[in-house]
């Protein structure tokens, strides 16, 4: 059992994004179990022109009971050293390891492998987010490599992800284990949620939530509604990591400017449910994926998916019963969102989700991971 574990990755004050709540998550549920939590994050993570975002710092509060340290500077080899040492003299059972990005490779490769040598009991274990990024970068298989070659196993989020993994590994164990739902506390009712964003009760509406990048498939999604003869009123909300004139310009050409409302900003956790509550349908209508970390929120609201057929996107949903899953084409999201709105499919699939939103859990990653802690324990044996 890993009893007192260090988890390494974005975290307050950098909360930006999926990865940082994963982290926080984790951390939580370990101190939940009774056990210990540290968590080491980024006094400096992202140089300005690697991030594209407005700001990389939260504007919220701290997470209540989770000790957090920002110490780590991805760009200085002496800060690696030095955040090494002070991670080894704690002698955690483990070190988790947010495996995401490539830019941070050198950084994190280096802890770990400093780490090994000045605390020999302690895990190396990687949590494996992304093997490939989402957008090119330069030396990515290298820097990859560098990463998970010192690490001696790995957390992997999706049987998609496992796959991309498989071709990097020196025969050490990994364990797949869905992305649980983010617990950003309970919705609003659907007619309140509605009151406050301005939607009238009885419009159909269309949720895309998260950051928004080139590779989410934005586009597609404008095309699938300009083949619907009453298409249903759409909102895209988060953050923008790409210029917004094409995609608005766009929108114009097809008639829509009407009919889909952009919410460009990055959303506090305390709104986020807001959204969700308000929408029948969310949608990803991503080109690529590796996992994802609003399939399970939309499951954990009760609220049914359209996700392409890309990455592990599938593996959250049942057909008919949760959702849809359709090829990434505009002609085929289209067909998918008349079905649900056009033969109302909400009280269909109502039951299903229920079910559904109760299935993951943050307290059965812990218990998976102990599990790998004793894969690598007999791995080690047999060196």
């Amino acid at each position: 059992m890993l009893a007192r574990i260090v988890l390494i990755g974005p975290a307050y004050p950098l909360r930006r994004g999926g990865i940082a709540t994963y982290t926080e998550s984790l951390a939580a549920a370990y101190i939940r179990a009774g056990r210990q939590a540290l968590i080491y994050t980024f006094r400096y993570q992202y140089p300005p022109w690697l991030f594209p975002g407005r700001t990389q710092w939260s504007e919220e509060p701290p997470p209540e009971g989770l000790p957090i340290v920002a110490r780590l500077h991805s760009l200085l080899p002496w800060n690696w050293y030095r955040t090494a040492l002070e991670l080894a003299a704690h002698a955690p059972d483990a070190l988790l390891i947010n495996v995401w990005l490539p830019f941070f490779a050198p950084c994190l490769g280096s802890v770990a492998r400093i780490v090994r040598r000045r605390s020999p009991q302690t895990l190396l274990l990687g949590i494996v987010h992304n093997v490939s990024p989402h957008e090119r970068f330069p030396l990515a298989r290298l820097l990859t490599r560098f990463l998970l070659d010192g690490l001696e196993g790995f957390l992997v989020l999706s049987h998609a992800v496992a796959h991309e993994l498989e071709p990097f590994l020196r025969q050490q164990p990994y364990r797949v284990h869905p992305h649980p739902p983010f617990d950003y506390g309970p919705a609003p009712e659907r007619a309140l949620a509605r009151k406050r964003l301005g939607i009238p009760e009885s419009e159909p509406v269309l949720l895309f939530f998260g950051l928004v990048r080139p590779y989410k498939g934005i586009d597609l999604l404008a095309e699938a509604l300009a083949l619907l003869p009453n298409p249903p009123l759409t909102l895209i909300v988060g953050e923008w990591y790409m210029p917004t004139d094409a995609f608005e310009q766009r929108l114009r050409q097809l008639g829509l400017s009407e009919r889909v409302w952009v919410v460009n900003r990055f959303i506090p956790q305390q709104e986020i449910p807001l959204y969700f509550a308000a929408a029948d349908l969310v949608v990803q209508p991503y080109r690529s994926a590796t996992q994802s970390g609003i399939t399970p929120l939309a499951l954990r609201y009760e609220r049914p998916v359209v996700v392409t057929n890309v990455g592990g996107l599938p593996e959250y949903v049942r057909p008919g019963q949760t959702g849809y899953i359709v090829e990434p084409r505009a002609e085929a999201l289209a067909e998918a969102i008349a079905d649900f709105f056009g033969n109302g499919r909400a009280r269909e699939f109502a039951p299903f989700l229920h079910a559904a939103a109760r299935e993951w859990s943050w307290e059965a990653i812990v218990g998976t991971l102990d599990l790998l802690a004793e894969d690598v324990l007999q791995a080690r044996s047999r060196q």
